[in-house]
Formats: structure tokens, C-alpha cells, sequence
């Protein structure tokens, strides 16, 4: 999933050479064609869902179908081929992109497909998506893509193994760095981190600030140099600064290569990781015997924002069959369908009458029952440039310990203004 992600935020697809493709229906039945490209392995749990319910949906349909999976290098120019009118109907796209998509007006719109009925269900996409999924999934111009899955962030642990954060999980900043240091104390390593992988470190700023602040505290610091001088923000700083001078992270995790660390942590050398849903998942092969995976939200007080981030499909607005695309979005929904992102992908499905797997109960109820949630790192990543390039090394200064919380104010706020003066 880390891969997939970080794929879909680039926001590029591409054809490879390799490609297999699959077309499945009747040539005697043949209406039209609707094209799809997938960033999944035609393998992996998703690939094997969309293999079979475009499978479905042609032989329901008469629509005949061109499924390609090229997997996450297979999609490296997808913007580009989509802006000269050569891309697929249908395509993956997440919440994180939806901003790089909009800026080229890349995707159709989707709000008439709310009112589609999904297939023998009498309700309609409307009535089985979640408010705040749909809201992770829309840009200003209404919903943007159909989402399958949410994903979200949140602190795993092995509720086997440690039975007292199952039934009192931290409350405060103050009782979370509480039980590491009696993790210490008892020998134990409190955290384990990937920190090789940047996007993976800002987790701990931009949970702390964001779950506090709410929606749009990490977003400010992107689009305006004098947000850094906010309060909130040196308070976030200083909690990260924290958990690197208390030695918290296994030694020399800064020089930890992904997946070594979540991987450790699946066998349980490490109490904790801050990760995305999609970690149980990810390390399912890894993980110890008797292990029963977790969750508790960081506690960082304040708004206690909740992350919803979604997965799904758009459609090409310069595609050659936008019609029969936003039929097979309704297609798609039908609960039988969704219901095996739960039971084989091991993910949070998007409609909210399918229950997510047993390790992700706890998230899907924090995300429904949230009182604020905010998007994927806040959106604050849409501007690619500053965030790859400005903001995450200079976050991994702090995590690392290189510099100090009012340290990294400082050169946040002049390296912002400096980009934004420079900006086109």
C-alpha cells in the first residue's frame, strides 16, 4: 500500500510494456468498450476484486471491457496521456490527488452518479457512502472519484501482548509518552520506525498538529510563511522533538530501511508503529503467532481531528466513454462487491454498512463517529514541490534530532516564504 500511495500522490499512470490485459465479454454483445488501467498487481487481493467484478459488470452489462494491470511502475504518465485525450476511461486515484488531478481538470465530475441506483439494492451511491468519505473523495467541483476503500492513520500495537493499552489506550500526550518511558524502563523498544522513508516520519508532526488544530493547520504552513509563528505549531514541533531526545525509536532509525522496522514490529520487537491502515495488511506474512493487531487514535487533545482518506476510481473527462464509466461506479458499489475489500484486501470499506476487518473496527468507528476529520496529511501535499522538497527533509531534521522544535519554525518559515516568493 505504501507503494500504491505514494504512486497515486505523484498522480501518474502509465501503459507499460508489460502489461497484461484482459477482455472479457462476448464480442457478439459488444456496445461499447470501457477501458481501465490499474496501479494494482493483477495478483494482489484488490487486482483479483476488480478482475472479477469487471468481469461481472461486462457480462451484466454487454459493455465489453479492457482491464490492464501494470502495477505502480506501470503508471508514471497517466496526467500526461489523460491531457492529450489517449487514457483510459477509468482510472485508481486517491485523496491525496485529488488536487493534482483538479488543477488539470483531468477528472468528470461525478455528483449525477450520487443519485445512480447501485443494482438491486434500492438505494443509491448517495445513500451507502459516508458523509466524510464522500467529502475525502470530492474536490470543489463536487465528487471527484468513487471510493472503495478509506484509509487512515493511527498508532498498532498487539493487543495480545500488551492487554493494557487494549483496555486503556493513552488519553493525553502526557499518558502516551508515559507508557514509553515504562516501555523503556521494562527493556522494551517503544516505536518502531521506517525512517528511510519521509512521508512515513511526518506521520508523528502532522498527526499531532493536524488531530489537534483540525483541518487545514498542516495545509497553512504551505500556502503561508507567517502560519509557522501560530502557537500550535512550535507546540506540535516540540512534541516530536520530544520522542527523538528520549531515545523512543530503536537505535539508529533514521538509517532503517523500509520494511525492516514495520516488519519488527510484526514480529514484536517493537511495542508501536504510527502507520496506515493498511499495515496489518502489509505485513500479514510477518506478523507473530498469537499476534492480535490494534489500534488507538495519537492523542494529541484539541479537536481530535480524525484522518479519512480514500481510494477509488475516476473517470477521464476526456475519455472516450464517460457514460458507460459512471455505470460501472454504481455497478461497483453493490455490497458484494465491497464487502471483499473488508474480507480480502483486509481494508476499511467505503460504504459504511460493511464492517471493516477486526484489527480496523476501532478506526472505522473513530472515523464515523468523529466529531472533525480532515484528509490525507491535510492536503498540505498537493503542492508537490514544496512538500518533497522543502518541508519532509526539513521535518527529518527534527525527527532525527539534527535540529531543535524552534529550530525548525524558524527555517520552516523562511524556507516557505522564500518559496512562495519564487513561485510561478
Amino acid at each position: 500500500m505504501r507503494k500504491l500511495t505514494a504512486v497515486l500522490t505523484v498522480g501518474a499512470l502509465a501503459l507499460g510494456l508489460t502489461a497484461c490485459g484482459k477482455k472479457n465479454s462476448d464480442p457478439g454483445t459488444v456496445q461499447e468498450v470501457l477501458t481501465y488501467r490499474s496501479s494494482w498487481g493483477a495478483d494482489e487481493p484488490q487486482g483479483k476484486i476488480i478482475k472479477a467484478l469487471f468481469d461481472d459488470f461486462a457480462k451484466q452489462s454487454g459493455t465489453k471491457v479492457d482491464v490492464k494491470f501494470v502495477g505502480r511502475k506501470g503508471n508514471e504518465n497517466l496526467s500526461t496521456e489523460m491531457a492529450s485525450g489517449r487514457g483510459p476511461d477509468l482510472f485508481d486515484t486517491s485523496t491525496d490527488n485529488l488536487a493534482t488531478y483538479a488543477a488539470q481538470n483531468l477528472v468528470a465530475p461525478l455528483d449525477d452518479v450520487l443519485g445512480a441506483e447501485v443494482p438491486g439494492e434500492g438505494k443509491t451511491v448517495k445513500d451507502v457512502l459516508p458523509e466524510s468519505v464522500r467529502q475525502a473523495s470530492s474536490n470543489d467541483k463536487g465528487l471527484a472519484f468513487v471510493p472503495h476503500t478509506v484509509i487512515s492513520t493511527a498508532v498498532w500495537f498487539d493487543a495480545a501482548k500488551h492487554p493494557d493499552l487494549a483496555g486503556a489506550p493513552p488519553q493525553s500526550w502526557e499518558d502516551f509518552i508515559a507508557y514509553l518511558d515504562r516501555a523503556k524502563k521494562d527493556g522494551r523498544v517503544p516505536i518502531g520506525q521506517d525512517g528511510t522513508i519521509n512521508f512515513y516520519n511526518v506521520y508523528w508532526f502532522y498527526s499531532v498538529l493536524v488531530r489537534a488544530g483540525g483541518a487545514g493547520s498542516l495545509k497553512a504552513l504551505a500556502t503561508d510563511a507567517a502560519a509557522w509563528d501560530r502557537p500550535e505549531v512550535l507546540a506540535a514541533a516540540q512534541k516530536v522533538a520530544q520522542l527523538a531526545e528520549g531515545g523512543y525509536f530503536q537505535k539508529d532509525f533514521m538509517a532503517t530501511k523500509f520494511p525492516a522496522a514495520q516488519d519488527a514490529w510484526a514480529q514484536g520487537r517493537y511495542d508501536l508503529n504510527l502507520n496506515g491502515t493498511w499495515l496489518a495488511s502489509e505485513t500479514k506474512p510477518k506478523l507473530a503467532a498469537g499476534v492480535k493487531i490494534a489500534s488507538f487514535q495519537l492523542p494529541a487533545g484539541g479537536k481530535n481531528s480524525v484522518e479519512v482518506g480514500t481510494l477509488g476510481w475516476g473517470v477521464n473527462a476526456k475519455g472516450a466513454n464517460v457514460t458507460a464509466a459512471k455505470k460501472f461506479l454504481a455497478f461497483a458499489l453493490q455490497k458484494k462487491y465491497v464487502e471483499q475489500i473488508s474480507t480480502s484486501a483486509l481494508n476499511i470499506p467505503s460504504r459504511a454498512d460493511v464492517p471493516a476487518p477486526e484489527h480496523l473496527v476501532a478506526v472505522q468507528k473513530a472515523v464515523a463517529e468523529a466529531a472533525a476529520t480532515h484528509r490525507t496529511y491535510d492536503d498540505a501535499a498537493a503542492d508537490k514541490t514544496w512538500w518533497n522538497d522543502r518541508f519532509l527533509p526539513l521535518h527529518d531534521k527534527l525527527i532525527s534530532g539534527k535540529i531543535d522544535a524552534a529550530a525548525f519554525v524558524a527555517e520552516g518559515k523562511k524556507s516557505t516564504a522564500d518559496y512562495l516568493a519564487n513561485k510561478n
